[in-house]
């Protein structure tokens, strides 16, 4: 095995610290090598366009979240939103596509 001779230091919360020691406790002997072994050794997978999607998942729920205060404040008491779904619908299934072309 190698000599690990460098240091890599980052800052995060106490939350976030708490998380990864009690992930890295089911499993490994110490932070380092649950670190390692989910960095250096998974494979990192990048879609183009995931942030389009991001948007419009996003957009979909600034929607949703209008429409809801509408019908929880009294200006609205039905609302159709099938348009909305196809468009959730359309957005997983293009996703989904993408995701298979690199799986």
């Amino acid at each position: 095995m190698a000599k690990r001779e460098h240091i890599i230091a980052f800052r995060v919360t106490d939350k976030e610290k708490r998380e990864i020691e009690d992930k890295a406790a089911i499993k490994y002997d110490s932070v380092s090598a649950f670190a390692r072994d989910c960095t250096v050794n998974k494979d990192i997978i990048v879609l183009p366009g995931i942030t389009e999607f991001a948007e419009q998942l996003r957009a979909i729920g600034n929607n949703l979240n209008q429409l809801t205060r509408a019908v929880n404040s009294g200006y609205a008491t039905v609302i159709d939103l099938t348009e909305m779904r196809q468009e959730v619908a359309d957005i997983w299934q293009s996703l989904n596509s993408d995701m298979q072309a690199y799986l």
